[in-house]
Parts: C-alpha cells; sequence; structure tokens
C-alpha cells in the first residue's frame, strides 16, 4: 500500500497535534509536514509533494486562502481539505470559490475532518454539515439579494440588539440602522420585525434568536 504525505497548516500546536493523532489511525498516513503559519508551510511546498494538504485560514504571515492558491501551483495533484473557523455568511462564497475537496469547520465534531479524510482517500469531496448550512444561508441571502450590511443587522435584530446598540457595534448612524430595517422588512415581504425574525429563521439565514418579541 502506498503512502500518503500530509501537509498540515495551523497556528495552534494542540490542534496539529489532535490532527495528527487523526492521521496515525489511517494505513495510508505517511509522512505528516507540521507547520504553524502559511509562509513556512508555502516555502516547504518546493522541497515536498504532498496527497493531502489539511489548512487552516486564519495563518500569520500567509493566510490560508493564499497559501491555497500556492499549494494549487506548486502542488496541483494535493487534494485539500479546509479546517476552519470561519463561519461568517459571507465566508462561504469566498471558501466555495477554493474549490477544495473538503471543509470541516473547527467547532465540528472530531469525527467530522476523519469522515473528510475518508471521503477523499474514495475520491469524494466532503463538506461537514455545519459548513452546508452556512451555504444554504448565504444562498438564501443571494436570492434576496441581500447585502453583507443586512445580513448583519439581521442577525443583530435577532440577537435582541437596540437600533443604538447597533449602531454602536457596525458604526454606522442609528439613521442608517432604521433605515437597513425598513429595506429588510421591503425585500423579505414582511410587516413588523417579529415577521421578519420568523422568516428569516424559517429559511435558515439566522440559526439563534432571542425568544423576546424584537420591536417594531
Amino acid at each position: 500500500m502506498s503512502k500518503m504525505n500530509v501537509l498540515v497548516v495551523d497556528d495552534h500546536q494542540q490542534i496539529l497535534e489532535t490532527i495528527k493523532n487523526i492521521l496515525n489511525t489511517f494505513p495510508e498516513a505517511g509522512a505528516t509536514d507540521m507547520f504553524c503559519d502559511g509562509f513556512s508551510a508555502y516555502a516547504n511546498l518546493s522541497k515536498q509533494s504532498y496527497e493531502i494538504c489539511i489548512v487552516d485560514l486564519r495563518l500569520p504571515r500567509m493566510d490560508g486562502f493564499t497559501l491555497i492558491k500556492e499549494i494549487r501551483k506548486v502542488n496541483p495533484g494535493a487534494k485539500v481539505i479546509i479546517n476552519t473557523m470561519c463561519e461568517e455568511l459571507w465566508d462561504a462564497k469566498r471558501i466555495l470559490e477554493l474549490d477544495v475537496e473538503g471543509i470541516v469547520m473547527k467547532t465540528s465534531a472530531l469525527s467530522h475532518l476523519k469522515e473528510a479524510i475518508e471521503a477523499i482517500l474514495d475520491g469524494k469531496k466532503y463538506y461537514c454539515p455545519k459548513f452546508r448550512k452556512l451555504v444554504k444561508q448565504q444562498d438564501s441571502g443571494a436570492y434576496l439579494n441581500l447585502s453583507q450590511r443586512e445580513i448583519e443587522i439581521l442577525n443583530a435584530i435577532a440577537e435582541g440588539l437596540t437600533t443604538e446598540e447597533m449602531s454602536q457595534q457596525h458604526s454606522i448612524s442609528e439613521n442608517t440602522v432604521e433605515s437597513i430595517r425598513k429595506r429588510l422588512l421591503l425585500k423579505m415581504d414582511v410587516r413588523n420585525m417579529a415577521q421578519l425574525i420568523a422568516k428569516a429563521h424559517k429559511i435558515g439565514l439566522i440559526t439563534n434568536y432571542c425568544t423576546d418579541t424584537p420591536p417594531d
């Protein structure tokens, strides 16, 4: 059985060790090179080819988005798994554009990373359930033609923040907040904030919201 060389890049040593332990459960696993920053991993690409690369996105010296693009240039046959904390709606589109073989949120169970490796070894792609849900939310926002700022305010409304608090949190005027609230009602085709939050939750745009009825 041929062994696979694996590149793991994450700025947390504990996560590197955890991933290495998972890889050790695979008989196909060969040499595992681990780096804590993107540039060091990039510098090693000219010295070693890899079958699998497991890459975080928020890395010092060179971010994961840039590193993955460099991996594609230097080692085009490598299968890439993103292992990240990036769970904002606006991250989903950028992550999908990388066209990697696996995507696993760090807040998911470790079993999902193992499943991603298994899927890739079987010639398949793997998106963990949390990322698939994120994509669904992003698609819903695009379908309704919601901007990033409108989605931010929608989530702030769902959290029960006041207009003043939203203004401070997003560094915009209270008049701008009120304008966005009105646009959300129009785009979502609802009459008040309670209906807005109920509909946004139903179609998957938000997952957590306060139980108190939002102010109109």
